[in-house]
C-alpha cells in the first residue's frame, strides 16, 4: 500500500564528507548542481552533472584555492576519488598581465571566415536582462571597461588582407561600450536592440555592446551584444560573474578587481596550430573517414530548392516541466550511467530516424571545445570562442535500453570529444582539409548549454533574464547553420529545446510534431530509467576488463551491484 519510492531520491546511501578538502569539494558540487547535499560516494554524473557544469566547478574550485582538472572531474567521479587527485595537484603560473599582438586564428573561427556569410560584422551572441535593482551609469560602465580589460578576447580585432583574415589585440578599447536610451515602450526597445547588434565593427571595434534602456514606467533593461568571433555559452557565465563583481565593487567606490586570469585566449590558439600538424593527430583522419563515408546528409526535407536564411527561419519547441527535467537531470543517468547529453541524443536520434526511415542519422554536435589537451593550460575562466563542431554518426536500436547503451558507445568512441575533427579540416594539411570537405558533415546541429539557473538563482544576483527579445543576432541575410539546429538549455528548473529551420524548406507542423515526439521519446526514456529493473554497464565503463556488450549483458551480477570490473 505503500507509494512508490521516487527514483531521483535514491542517491547511493549518504556518506558525508570526512575531511575539510571533500567538505569544500562537496559544497561546491551541491552548489553548483542545485542539490541539498553531496555524499563522498556520490557519483557528479548522476547527480545532473555534465561537461559544461564540470569546467564551472573547476573554476570555482580554483578560486577557492582547489586544484584538479574537468579530465580528474571525468576520471574521478566522486568527492571521495577525486579528493584524493586534488591532493597531487598543483596550481599554474599564469602571466596576469595584458595580451598584445596577433593570434592565430582557431579551427572555429576559420570556418565562420570560409563560410559565405554576407554582413560578418553581424553575427552576435546577446543577453537581455531585466536588473534586480536600479543600475548607476557611472558604475556600470567602469564595470564594463574593467571586464574587457581583464577578457583580452574582447579587445581582438580581425583584419582581412587580400583575401585572408587575420586578428589582432588591441591595447586596451577606447570605443563606447554603453549606449543610454530610455524607450517609450516595448516596441522601440526592440528597435534600440536591433540598432545595437547591427553596430559591432570587426575591424575598428568594438565587440562588445551595452545598453541601458530606461522604460517610462522607471524599470530598466540591460542589453549585452557580443560578436561570436570571441564569445560562446561557456564564456557568457564567466562574463555575467565578472561583470556582476565588478559592478558591485564600483557601486562601493571600489577600483572593480576579478579573479585571476586563466591562461590567454592567445595561448590557446597558438597551442592548437602546433597540436594540429602532429602526428598523433592526424591518425585521427581514419576514424573520421570510417565514421563518415557511409553516412548521409539526407532529410525528408519538403522542399529542397527553398531559401535558406535568416529572413527564413521559423521555430518550433521542445520542453519538458521541472519534474520531468529534475528526474532527467538527478534520476535517469544512474541507469546506465550515462550524462544527460547521452539521453537527449539517444531520443533524437530514435525521433529522426522514425522520421527518415533510416538506419542511422548524422549530427554535428556542437561541444563546448575546452578539451584538456595541454596540461600547462588553464582555459576554465578564459574567453572566446573555443566551441567543437563534428559530425556523429548515431544508430538507435528497436529497443530503449539498446538504444542508450550503442549511442552512448559512438559518443565514447569519439577521439578527444571530437576537438581533433575541427582542426584538421580547418587547420590540418591540403589533402587533409579537401578529404573531410567532400565528406557529409551533418545537417542536424544539436547544442546543448546546460543549466544556466545558478548564474541569476543566487539571492544576490543583479541580472535576471528579461522577457522581450534582445533584438535579432544575426543579419536577415545569414545563412541558417543547417537543416535543423537544436539548441537547448535548462533554465527555471525547465529543459528548453529550441528548433530553427527555413520555412521554406520544411512545413511548420512538420517539425513541431518531430519536436513534440521527442518530448514524448525523452518521458519514455526518463520512465524507462527509473525502473530499477532497468540497469546497464557498456564496455567504456569498465575498459580494462576488455568485455563486449554481450558478455557484460550477460553477466550473473545485476548491473546496479556492479561498481567496477
Amino acid at each position: 500500500a505503500l507509494p512508490r519510492p521516487d527514483a531521483s531520491l535514491l542517491q547511493r546511501t549518504y556518506v558525508a564528507p570526512a575531511s575539510e578538502l571533500e567538505q569544500r569539494i562537496a559544497a561546491i558540487w551541491a552548489e553548483v548542481l542545485k542539490v541539498e547535499q553531496v555524499g563522498l560516494t556520490d557519483n557528479f554524473f548522476e547527480l545532473g552533472g555534465d561537461s559544461i557544469v564540470s569546467i564551472q566547478v573547476v573554476s570555482r574550485a580554483r578560486q577557492a584555492g582547489i586544484a584538479f582538472t574537468p579530465k580528474d572531474l571525468f576520471q574521478h567521479q566522486t568527492v571521495q576519488g577525486l579528493a584524493t587527485v586534488t591532493l597531487r595537484t598543483g596550481g599554474l603560473c599564469i602571466d596576469q598581465g595584458a595580451v598584445t599582438g596577433t593570434m592565430p586564428l582557431t579551427a572555429i573561427q576559420r570556418m565562420f571566415f570560409e563560410e559565405e556569410i554576407p554582413d560578418r560584422h553581424h553575427w552576435n551572441q546577446s543577453v537581455l536582462f531585466e536588473p534586480n535593482e536600479r543600475l548607476v551609469v557611472e558604475p556600470l560602465e567602469a564595470a564594463l571597461q574593467r571586464v574587457v580589460e581583464h577578457h583580452d578576447a574582447l579587445r581582438l580585432r580581425f583584419i582581412q588582407q587580400e583575401g585572408q583574415w587575420s586578428a589582432g589585440f588591441r591595447d586596451r578599447e577606447e570605443a563606447e561600450l554603453l549606449w543610454q536610451s530610455p524607450v517609450s515602450d516595448i516596441g522601440e526597445l526592440e528597435a534600440v536592440c536591433n540598432e545595437a547588434q547591427a553596430s559591432l565593427d570587426l575591424e575598428h571595434g568594438p565587440l562588445l555592446r551595452a545598453v541601458l534602456a530606461s522604460l517610462p514606467d522607471g524599470r530598466q533593461r540591460l542589453l549585452l551584444v557580443i560578436h561570436h568571433l570571441v564569445v560562446d555559452g561557456i564564456s557568457w557565465r564567466v562574463l555575467l560573474d565578472d561583470l556582476q563583481t565588478a559592478y558591485r565593487q564600483a557601486v562601493q567606490g571600489q577600483p572593480p578587481r576579478l579573479p585571476a586570469k586563466s591562461s590567454s585566449f592567445k595561448a590557446w590558439s597558438e597551442r592548437l596550430e602546433q597540436y594540429a600538424a602532429e602526428a598523433t593527430l592526424v591518425e585521427e583522419l581514419g576514424y573520421w573517414q570510417r565514421q563518415l563515408q557511409e553516412a548521409t546528409d539526407e532529410l525528408p526535407c519538403g522542399y529542397p530548392q527553398g531559401g535558406h536564411q535568416r529572413k527564413q527561419a521559423a521555430f518550433a519547441t521542445t520542453h519538458l516541466d521541472r519534474d520531468w527535467t529534475r528526474r532527467l537531470l538527478q534520476a535517469a543517468p544512474a541507469a546506465y550511467r550515462t550524462q544527460v547529453n547521452d539521453l537527449l541524443l539517444t531520443a533524437l536520434a530514435r525521433v529522426i530516424c522514425r522520421w527518415s526511415g533510416q538506419a542511422s542519422t548524422l549530427v554535428r554536435l556542437e561541444g563546448h571545445g575546452r578539451e584538456d589537451l595541454f596540461d600547462d593550460l588553464d582555459i576554465t575562466r578564459t574567453v572566446g570562442w573555443f566551441t567543437s563542431l563534428f559530425p556523429v554518426k548515431l544508430t538507435p536500436q528497436s529497443e530503449i535500453a539498446d538504444s542508450i547503451k550503442t549511442v552512448k558507445e559512438q559518443l565514447r568512441a569519439v577521439p578527444n570529444k571530437g576537438i581533433g575533427y575541427g582542426l584538421l579540416r580547418y587547420l590540418g594539411s591540403e589533402t587533409t582539409r579537401q578529404t573531410l570537405q567532400c565528406l557529409p558533415h551533418g545537417e542536424i546541429v544539436f547544442n546543448y548549454l546546460g543549466q544556466f539557473d545558478q548564474s541569476f538563482e543566487a539571492e544576490a544576483a543583479l541580472f535576471a533574464p528579461a522577457g522581450e527579445g534582445s533584438g535579432q543576432g544575426r543579419s536577415e541575410a545569414a545563412p541558417l547553420d543547417a537543416l535543423l539546429s537544436l539548441d537547448g538549455q535548462v533554465y527555471g528548473g525547465e529543459l528548453k529545446l529550441t528548433w530553427t529551420f527555413s520555412r521554406e524548406r520544411f512545413a511548420e507542423a512538420t517539425i513541431q510534431r518531430l519536436a513534440d515526439a521527442y518530448a514524448r521519446e525523452l518521458e519514455a526514456l526518463i520512465e524507462h530509467c527509473a525502473d530499477e529493473h532497468n540497469r546497464g554497464v557498456t564496455p567504456s565503463d569498465v575498459p580494462l576488463a576488455g568485455l563486449s556488450q554481450e558478455q557484460l549483458d550477460a553477466l550473473p551480477v545485476p548491473a546496479g551491484e556492479i561498481e567496477d570490473i
